[in-house]
């Protein structure tokens, strides 16, 4: 079987990652990288092409491309990959709206290609083996859970655009809460239907919030919150999920372990030593990137799905609307796209 040539559209942080991935990645060859900033360019692996646009890259032989660009630019460039018969990995969120996620999503629905939204967090091996204990029974039902980030801008060296809310589509809710949704959807196994919450910004003062709260209501009554900040002075990273259940909890400390507590006693299991972060993020990524590679191979919907991406950024979207007019907004039809 002839491998499948991919290419990577940005080459900041993200797109670096996405390019170790593809290259450590059996049964793809990675051909072109494009950038408009010809200086992160100088330091390609060998025998990849340099593309100085989106377009010049589209216009090679690649068969599927990593979109790592800031989020008001996925629509469009994503467009013009489904546009040219490209199968399209785009980083979360998909995008800044519904809109733009809706268009992408049809668009690759009459391109009949795959359209993947990186998830990683569904890739670590700590939340797979905490949601599997859970499947299994070892907490019993589930009846609330927690999920809370908090960063350091210094420490993840963010770019301009994050704090501009028409180009990110929103703070820390948007661009770490959107995994924190995720999360919690998949671990319930269950739709939003109801989010509250708050957002200020006490920290920098900008355009979007630093710091914010959801309060979710899940279909079957499990309630939910999700706690995310930008935090401005040093501070360690700390995402944490926590699952409630009739016969015990879970806490799962991302990229370190999870603990458990239920009638058998505490159990704790740590799945890290002393990896830099960017290490233990490469495990997401190459977790998405073989998922991608797989669903085109096998021709057939990756998982998580595009549409499921599509849910999550719903539940943000309605909690700026809530946060904005101090009133709950009810997702109607929690299952549509």
């Amino acid at each position: 079987m002839m491998p499948l040539k991919v290419g990577v559209i940005g080459y900041g942080y993200t797109g670096k990652i996405h390019t170790r991935a593809y290259l450590s990645s059996p049964g793809t060859q990675l051909t072109a990288i494009a950038d408009s900033r010809l200086e992160r360019l100088e330091d390609l692996p060998p025998g990849v092409r340099v593309c100085r646009s989106h377009q010049e890259l589209l216009a090679s032989d690649v068969e599927a491309v990593s979109i790592c660009l800031p989020t008001h630019l996925h629509c469009e460039v994503a467009l013009d990959a489904l546009a040219r018969g490209k199968h399209v990995l785009v980083e979360k969120p998909i995008a800044v709206n519904l809109e733009e996620a809706r268009r992408m999503l049809l668009a690759a629905r009459e391109a009949g290609r795959v359209l993947y939204v990186g998830m990683t967090h569904r890739f670590y091996p700590e939340l797979r083996e905490a949601k599997k204990l859970i499947d299994d029974g070892a907490i019993g039902s589930i009846v609330a859970c927690n999920d809370c980030a908090l960063e350091h801008l210094g420490f993840l060296n963010v770019p301009e655009w994050y704090m501009k809310k028409k180009l990110s589509g929103g703070g820390p809710a948007m661009t770490s809460g959107i995994h924190l949704v995720d999360r919690l959807r998949w671990f319930t196994g269950g739709e939003v239907i109801m989010v509250t919450g708050s957002a200020a910004n006490p920290y920098f003062g900008g355009d979007v919030e630093d710091v914010g709260q959801m309060l979710l209501r899940f279909r079957g009554g499990i309630s939910g919150q999700v706690t995310v900040a930008f935090m401005r002075e040093p501070h360690p990273l700390v995402c944490d999920l926590q699952v409630i259940g009739t016969h015990g909890s879970i806490l799962v400390h991302t990229w370190q372990g999870y603990e458990m507590w239920n009638r058998d006693g505490h159990q704790k299991k740590v799945f890290y030593t002393d990896e830099a972060h960017p290490v233990k993020v490469q495990v997401g990524v190459e977790g998405e990137i073989s998922e991608f590679c797989a669903s085109i191979a096998e021709a057939r919907a990756p998982w998580p799905s595009a549409e499921d991406n599509i849910r999550s950024l719903r539940v943000v979207l309605a909690y700026y609307q809530a946060a904005e007019t101090g009133q709950a907004v009810e997702l109607g039809d929690a299952d549509a796209v």
